[in-house]
């Protein structure tokens, strides 16, 4: 090697190693800032969680559907829905047991309440007939005894 190399090659090599340890010295300078800055990030975040989660708690107490997603919220509706519907099952049911009871004991005491409207015109239309046929019964009878020389 010829001496200028020879000179040349430590002062580089202590140049790069002087310039990395500044790199260094730089990068850790860097790194602990963006630590501090990190930490004092994460320190807001975990304010700001603290106060969506007394939010999203205060919401759901209250009943708020913005303390739901969107299929907690359709669950919600379902399950209020099939409630309401399990109710109105609830007093059909019992209802007709009443009519049934009273069907049973109307139709035992020949009520006409037993019949359908129908059934019930029918009967009514049977009844003036008969009521007419009396009456004509009545009628020939007298007109007979009329006729009749006393």
């Amino acid at each position: 090697m010829t001496s200028t190399f020879r000179f040349v090659l430590p002062v580089a090599a202590g140049a790069l190693a002087l310039s990395s340890a500044f790199a260094h010295a730089t990068s850790a300078t860097g790194d602990a800032a963006q630590l501090k800055e990190d930490q004092a990030g994460l320190v807001r975040m975990d304010k700001q969680l603290k106060a969506d989660e007394m939010t999203l708690k205060a919401d759901a107490k209250e009943g708020k559907p913005a303390a739901e997603s969107k299929d907690a919220q359709k669950l919600g509706e379902d399950r209020r829905a099939l409630a309401s519907e399990e109710k109105v099952l609830t007093t059909d049911r019992k209802q007709i047991q009443a009519d049934e009871k009273t069907l049973k004991a109307d139709t035992r005491e020949g009520r006409m309440a037993a019949e359908s409207k129908d059934a019930e015109k029918v009967y009514q239309d049977q009844q003036y007939i008969k009521g007419e046929k009396k009456d004509i019964a009545a009628d020939k009878a007298k007109l007979t005894a009329d006729r009749k020389p006393s």
